[in-house]
């Protein structure tokens, strides 16, 4: 009871420093653009740290972690294509996203792509996309949040899951973006920290990496190749992942909005190579999955009830009680930094998007009243996705990989093709987002239903009928005129 006391004391104070900070950044909110993009005054240690942060998420250390139980290595394909897809798109997206974005003001991607294709429908059926991805993603993390806070408190799921997100609701509403990245610096540092002691602790426990592995074989030989010959995840699942997290990174809004913040463009080049590197040695905490099925055959551990109870089950059972207490709270920094993430890009979508651009028509509001509808729409959000996730449809690794198809599909060929590419058309944005975001969604459904089982995973499926249809309806649609490619009137920040 005493280790349990302590892992509870050390969970509770970093929680209170989150919230903390979420209160004290609520003075510095002064409209939606500092709720949003912070103002877009950050250096590149701050943004990378949020890139990182946000792309590991609870999705990666607990669905993942998750999910390495259950396949094995194979999964760890998806964090070597997730680093590499931060490079690509640092390298495709980030400069010419910011330098849009301070030229016409931009605070969200369907803002861009407005301007871009000059197009309301664009913006709307882009921004729907992104709340129902930001939903489903939501899910992913309430559910982590739950698996992790049942494990600390020692409560049932849905009590876990109450008081995870009501502590969530106050820094995340109160703060907005300036909050959220704050916090990301914080949860980032912990994170990387409590991943390099769970890696080299848990390797000693199993007898270094070649025990690991023979053991790990000996279990089913399947776990130690980069994909399965006779399991779930085979070759076609492997080119999957290389679209949908190489490629498709660039799809993803909560990661790819914070290239609006950063200070100056010249500042991107060196935020890429922290990001993509703190996000490598996070992933070191996958190992896990891999020592909780080693120590489940010698004996030495229960089986877990559920893959996404691997790695609380196994910290708890493993760890010194003030090391288990600082690894949880590395953990709910993953769930956190990107639940305040997705919740801000949701709210952006419905409050930006939807009501000021589409239904008032761009009306100006004042600035009082639309930070506040802001934090009333981000409530509401996570009103309802906390509804959604007391009994969610599935596990956290394959809900949130699901709705990182969503983004893909529905963003990816608008986005990082239609930026570069002036012969793209207004027609076949509105085409190629709304055929991604319905694929993107509808074969998943089939998928859980096992109406339909693809041997490609349901987003790249999405994301080759968007991109194809996003090429083939330009070059049958007349070109037209976009304000992006007009000459540079204005200089543009160094």
């Amino acid at each position: 009871m005493e280790g349990h006391n302590i892992i509870l004391l050390i969970g509770v104070l970093y929680l209170l420093v989150i919230m903390g900070i979420g209160l004290y950044s609520m003075k510095h909110q002064k409209d939606m653009d500092t709720y949003y993009t912070g103002g877009r005054r950050f250096g590149p240690w701050l943004v990378a740290l949020a890139v990182s942060s946000t792309t590991m998420s609870g999705y990666g250390f607990i669905g993942l972690t998750g999910l390495v139980y259950a396949n094995g290595y194979p999964v760890f394909m998806i964090g070597i294509f997730a680093t590499a897809g931060i490079f690509v798109s640092f390298l495709i997206l980030a400069k010419p996203m910011r330098k849009i974005a301070e030229k016409f003001g931009s605070m969200t991607i369907p803002d861009i792509l407005e301007v871009r294709y000059n197009s309301k429908a664009v913006r709307g059926i882009t921004a729907l996309a992104i709340l129902g991805g930001a939903i489903g993603y939501q899910m992913a993390q309430y559910k982590a949040l739950g698996n992790m806070l049942q494990t600390v408190l020692g409560v049932n799921y849905e009590l876990a899951l109450f008081i995870g997100v009501a502590i969530l609701t106050v820094y995340v509403v109160a703060g907005g973006m300036i909050s959220a990245v704050w916090t990301d610096l914080i949860q980032m540092i912990v994170m990387v920290v409590g991943s390099l002691i769970v890696f080299i602790g848990g390797m000693k426990m199993v007898g270094g990496m070649n025990q690991l592995n023979a053991e790990v074989s000996a279990i089913n030989p399947d776990m130690v190749n980069a994909y399965h010959t006779a399991g779930p995840i085979g070759i076609f699942a492997f080119i999957s992942y290389f679209f949908i997290y190489v490629i498709g990174h660039q799809g993803q809004p909560h990661v790819v909005s914070k290239f609006y913040m950063i200070k100056k463009v010249s500042m991107l080049k060196w935020a890429c190579v922290i990001a993509a590197s703190t996000y490598a040695i996070t992933a070191l905490l996958w190992f896990v999955g891999l020592y909780t099925k080693v120590m489940v055959e010698r004996g030495e551990m229960a089986a877990p009830s559920s893959p996404d109870l691997v790695a609380p089950l196994f910290i708890e059972n493993f760890f010194h009680p003030v090391v288990a207490g600082l690894i949880f709270a590395a953990v709910m920094a993953a769930i956190m930094s990107t639940s305040e993430a997705f919740l801000l890009v949701a709210s952006s979508s419905i409050v930006r998007d939807i009501y000021q651009q589409i239904y008032k028509k761009g009306e100006k509001i004042p600035q009082k009243k639309e930070l506040a509808l802001s934090r009333w729409i981000t409530l509401s959000v996570i009103v309802l996705t906390f509804l959604l996730s007391i009994n969610p449809p599935d596990l956290v690794g394959w809900l949130g990989n699901a709705s990182w198809g969503i983004f893909v599909a529905s963003l990816v060929p608008v986005l990082s093709i239609g930026i570069y590419w002036k012969r793209a058309t207004r027609i076949a944005a509105i085409w190629s987002s709304a055929l991604g975001f319905v694929f993107s969604i509808g074969l998943y459904i089939l998928k859980v239903k096992e109406i339909y089982v693809p041997a490609l995973d349901t987003g790249a499926i999405a994301l080759i009928i968007s991109t194809v249809s996003f090429v083939g309806i330009s070059l049958i649609t007349k070109p037209e005129a976009s304000q992006i490619f007009e000459k540079k009137t204005e200089k543009q920040s160094a």
